[in-house]
């Protein structure tokens, strides 16, 4: 009888401590009177027109069980408008499935491995969904960052346009059915993807906004923060002013394009203590987008970690609804 009370006590505490965790989040419906996404202008349809990758590719096969089978892609790139020739590495996660598949495009955060990424690809793959892992480019955190960094975010749009043109080379792929997944770093990609490329159907976009001059300018972000802080002193500028530099740099930024994409085939999940990625810039891309399905997490931007199993199950059930 004890050992029954005490498993009924450890169930109502688990129950209790799950409810207060999940009492932190607050979901939001998408705005009911949006009207839809702005077509692109013909001006910048033509700043990103580029070279679609057409051509052979090297397959290595890394892993093999009974949901996937994971392997790595590489091609190099067909467009480069940096001074640096790369290749582009995806990390494919394929199912077996009689039919075509939808696919996720999955992509990492700025720094560290791509382990998050790969828990994110892996889940959804469970899930009937063939997925990719787009590589950072490492070669880019190598340039003089600040002074390139409006051609390198629209050289990582003309990298991921090509990672889509490889998808519909492939005949176990439904084209026609693309997903975005991004947190952080990811989620600036997957806003830029997903405004610029309407092969893409719907995205989540996590942990990221728009007005990439103020969150560089005020990021707490370790290691964006000690080079920022090395350049203010070499050149004797203000945070202001190096915020208006970069202003006056970056047209490639997902805040100027929010309004090309979908809000009703997209959800946000933004932190409310996010001081990395802050909040209230996510806030704004996310009107500017024009209100989409949002979730508020009861957190900063790492310690948002501890809804990770919640995070993955919400991503899973929209995506569901917009691709299966």
């Amino acid at each position: 009888m004890a050992k029954a009370n005490l498993t009924n006590y450890l169930s109502l505490l688990t129950f209790i401590a799950l409810s207060l965790f999940l009492a932190g989040c607050t979901h939001f419906s998408a705005d009911p009177d949006y009207s839809g996404p702005l077509a692109i202008p013909e001006k910048t349809q033509a700043s990103y027109a580029y070279h679609k990758y057409q051509g052979s590719y090297t397959n290595k096969l890394l892993e093999k069980n009974s949901h996937y089978t994971l392997q790595q892609i590489t091609f190099p790139s067909n467009h480069n408008i940096l001074q640096l020739q790369h290749d582009i590495t995806i990390d494919y996660y394929a199912i077996d499935s009689a039919e075509k598949v939808p696919v996720i495009l999955v992509l990492p955060i700025h720094g560290g491995s791509n382990k998050i990424a790969s828990s994110f690809a892996r889940y959804f793959t469970e899930y009937g969904f063939a997925t990719a892992v787009v590589h950072r480019q490492k070669k880019y955190k190598e340039m003089e960052y600040m002074k390139q960094i409006n051609n390198i975010m629209r050289q990582i749009v003309f990298d991921h346009k090509q990672a889509i043109d490889w998808i519909e080379s492939r005949s176990e792929l439904d084209a026609s059915r693309i997903g975005v997944f991004g947190v952080s770093m990811g989620g600036i990609k997957a806003a830029l993807i997903s405004a610029l490329d309407k092969r893409v159907t719907t995205g989540v976009i996590a942990l990221a906004a728009g007005d990439i001059p103020y969150i560089l300018a005020h990021t707490d972000k370790k290691t964006i923060k000690k080079d920022r802080e090395i350049l203010l002193a070499e050149r004797k500028l203000s945070v202001e002013e190096f915020q208006q530099e970069l202003s006056e740099k970056i047209e490639c930024d997902p805040i100027n394009y929010a309004q090309y994409i979908d809000a009703d085939k997209t959800l946000m999940i933004l932190a409310r203590f996010d001081s990395v990625v802050p909040f209230h810039k996510g806030e704004e891309l996310k009107e500017k987008i024009g209100n989409p399905e949002a979730i508020y997490l009861f957190s900063g931007h790492y310690s948002s970690i501890i809804y990770l199993p919640y995070v993955k199950y919400q991503s899973r059930k929209f995506l569901q609804r917009h691709l299966q």
